[in-house]
Order: structure tokens, then sequence, then C-alpha cells
């Protein structure tokens, strides 16, 4: 068994190494940590360092940064969506105005055709031939229903006039079961 650069163990068969494939952020900040060798000896400023010293920090920040640039680009794609709804109302809204007054529009004409084909009916045949009998017998129906009308009123009366009667009879009658009923109790 052998130990890779960064200190984990690996396992050797047969000549080959099997190393686990190490993560990019690993990677990177492998290549940040590495120190050079070659520092130029007259330099008697120091330099920073070149990588950050704070891993953790540094990680957040990228992570802030790069969730930062999603969220722009979220922002910009739910402005395109929600102006693209806005648009689709007002275009709903137009449209359903459009189509009712083209609806009241063809509502109009179709009722001036149907007057007009009316009036050309009228001029071409004139007035129609069964009109005068018609008003004759809507005379004599109308007389019929009012000699009716009578008949009723008199069925009616007589009715009265018999009920009343019948009341008059069925009075008189219980007076004469009254005086009998004396008579027969003396």
């Amino acid at each position: 068994m052998t130990s890779n650069s960064s200190g984990s163990p690996t396992s050797t068969r047969l000549g080959t190494q099997s190393q686990p494939r190490p993560s990019s952020s690993s990677m990177l900040w492998a290549h940040l940590q590495r120190k050079d060798t070659a520092k130029p000896a007259t330099s008697t400023i120091p330099l920073p360092p070149l990588a950050p010293l704070d891993k953790t920090s540094t990680s957040l920040r990228i992570l802030l940064h790069d969730t930062q640039s999603h969220f722009e680009t979220f922002a910009d794609k739910v402005n395109v969506l929600t102006k693209g709804v806005d648009e689709a109302k007002r275009e709903i809204g137009l449209t359903k105005t459009l189509f009712e007054k083209e609806h009241e529009v063809l509502s109009n004409e179709m009722y001036s055709l149907a007057n007009r084909c009316q009036t050309e009916i009228l001029k071409a045949v004139g007035e129609p031939a069964q009109a005068s009998r018609l008003a004759d017998l809507q005379v004599a129906v109308q007389l019929r229903l009012e000699g009716l009308d009578k008949r009723v009123d008199s069925m009616q009366m007589l009715y009265q006039s018999n009920a009343q009667t019948l009341q008059a009879q069925t009075q008189a009658l219980l007076t004469i079961q009254e005086q009998q009923g004396n008579i027969l109790a003396a």
C-alpha cells in the first residue's frame, strides 16, 4: 500500500495503482496552496499569499456569487415570463372586446338581412289571399266566444238560483220533520 501526495492511502495491485479521483474543489485548493520553490531572492517586499488563508469563507463567497448569478438569471426569466403573462392578458381582453363587437355587428347584419328579406317577399307576393278569409273567421269565432260566454253566465246564474232553491227546500224539509216529530211525541 502506498500513499499519495494528499496523504490518503492507495492500494497497488499487480503493478497498477488505483487512486480515488480527487474532487474538483480539492484540485483547485491543491493548486492554490502549492508553494513555488522559485522565489526571487532579491525581493524584500513580502508578497501577499497566493492561496486564500480561509478555505471555507472563500468557498462560501464563491457559492454566494454563483447563487447570486443563478438568482439573477432566474429573476430575468421570471420578469420575461410575467411580462408575457401580462401581455397575454391584455391580448385576451382585446380579443374579447373585438369578438363582442364583431358578434354584435354580425347579429345586426343578420337582423337587417331578415327584415329586408321579409319586406321583399311582401312586395313580391303582396297580401296573402287567405288574409281576408282569416279576418272573417276571426270575427265569427269572436262572436261565437261571446255567445258561449253569455251561455256560461246564464248557466252560472241558474246554478246559483237552483242552489238557493235547494237550500230553501232543505230548510223546509227540516222544519216539517221537526213538526212531525213534535206531533208524534204529543
